[in-house]
């Protein structure tokens, strides 16, 4: 074999690990979440089973969403891909259920920036574009690491168990082979890129990632939005709940049941 072949194929060899190398810091990474509403209305009742609703109502067992992150070596945003399920059809024609994210119909964004250990959601509430940051992993209380691995989107991913504010344990799984840091659940964050997490309410798991470019314009915030505090926020929030909860009352329920999230954060 002579010394010229040698050379070309080393070269190729090199080449297509940078090109690969250099694929990984740019790219899409696709989650499929799926949401045991059972479990969601049984913590919310105190352990209790639900009553039948009217006109026979019945809410679907589970809600699948297609969520998804996009990266850059500069940033990373989470984002809403498609709803698999179109929940404002469940149930019979009489009866339904209304699944609504707070502030509104708008979904919520959140923006990793690199190096930075804080995340900025962004969102509308009474039609008003706002930010509002957090810190990553503001919902941990405690971080249990395992020996436990599981191969995950193509990727290794280590295993830690962790416990929030409320008590609750949640098992996530995240990868260091991937050069920017980020999260589905930012407030369960522990480090690197969170390719899976499952709790008994929910399961939120990466499916497959597809490295193309990603601009920097479609990570920044957007412009005209309003950065308000923790303190606003939550006065908001109180104020939006109160609010629907008022409407639902005075429609009588007409056999629906609403559900406010806050995007899974």
């Amino acid at each position: 074999m002579s010394k010229q072949f040698l050379v070309l194929v080393s070269f190729c060899l090199v080449f297509t690990t940078f090109v690969f190398a250099q694929q990984k810091t740019s790219g899409v990474i696709y989650y499929t979440q799926v949401i045991d509403t059972r479990a969601m209305r049984q913590g919310a009742e105190g352990q209790q089973q639900q009553s039948p609703r009217p006109n026979g109502f019945t809410m679907p067992d589970k809600i699948t969403n297609k969520m998804e992150i996009i990266y850059n070596a500069n940033g990373a945003k989470l984002q809403k891909s498609q709803v698999e399920e179109d929940i404002s059809q469940a149930g019979n024609a009489e009866g339904g259920m209304r699944m609504m994210r707070f502030g509104g119909n708008a979904d919520r964004e959140v923006f990793f920036k690199a190096g930075d250990k804080k995340v900025t959601e962004s969102f509308e509430m009474n039609d008003e574009p706002l930010l509002l940051e957090k810190q990553l992993g503001s919902n941990s209380t405690d971080v249990v690491k395992s020996d436990e691995t599981r191969k995950i989107a193509g990727f290794d991913c280590k295993k830690v168990i962790i416990k929030d504010k409320n008590g609750s344990e949640t098992a996530v799984w995240y990868t260091t082979d991937l050069a920017f840091t980020a999260s589905p659940v930012p407030a369960l964050w522990t480090e690197g890129v969170v390719l899976g997490l499952e709790n008994q309410r929910m399961k939120y798991y990466a499916s497959s990632i597809e490295y193309i470019k990603i601009k920097d314009s479609e990570l920044a915030l957007p412009k005209k939005a309003r950065l308000i505090t923790e303190e606003e926020y939550q006065a908001k929030q109180a104020e939006f709940r109160k609010r629907m909860q008022e409407q639902f009352r005075n429609r009588g329920g007409n056999g629906n049941q609403v559900i406010i999230r806050e995007g899974g954060n």
